[in-house]
């Protein structure tokens, strides 16, 4: 358990440098960039999780694995944003709410997706790829629709006059 758990460090300390940094980007720019740029970089993560294999060293995980948790930590205080800026005002905290609530149950279908593609152990290899290449998609269809969908500044220069 312990080897596990070090094992995806790299997701995790860099998933505590970019919440920081997205927050800040965010204030700065709109929710958009570090949106997109987030989701952009978690995809190109799980793809680089396509190349491992069973005796793919350790060192050659990292950066997949750092690009993953990067990407999705600069990505939440963005999405948190542009929910909550969204919303009416008197309805921001129950928009909050309803967008952790379904980020929540995204994490449980999405562990549980896994799980279910990697049960049997001979197709452990085959079912992290088919995991990996669904939440590229996933992660580069959010990043496409960001782009398309999401407003590029929080506050426009005629809102604050």
């Amino acid at each position: 358990m312990l080897w596990a758990g070090l094992a995806l460090l790299p997701q995790t300390a860099m998933a505590a440098l970019a919440s920081t940094l997205g927050g800040r980007m965010t204030a700065r720019t709109g929710p958009r960039t570090p949106m997109v740029l987030g989701l952009g970089l978690g995809a190109l993560g799980f793809l680089g999780l396509l190349l491992a294999g069973r005796t793919t060293p350790y060192p050659a995980l990292v950066p997949p694995l750092a690009a993953i948790g990067f990407g999705t930590a600069l990505t939440m205080p963005a999405a948190v944003a542009a929910v909550v800026e969204s919303a009416p005002a008197h309805r921001a905290g129950l928009a909050s709410g309803a967008f952790n609530a379904a980020r929540q149950v995204g994490s449980a279908v999405g562990v549980a997706l896994l799980g279910a593609l990697i049960t049997p152990a001979s197709a452990f290899l085959h079912g992290m790829r088919i995991g990996s290449l669904i939440s590229a998609a996933c992660f580069t269809a959010g990043a496409l629709l960001a782009l398309r969908g999401v407003e590029r500044q929080l506050y426009s220069s005629t809102s604050l006059s």
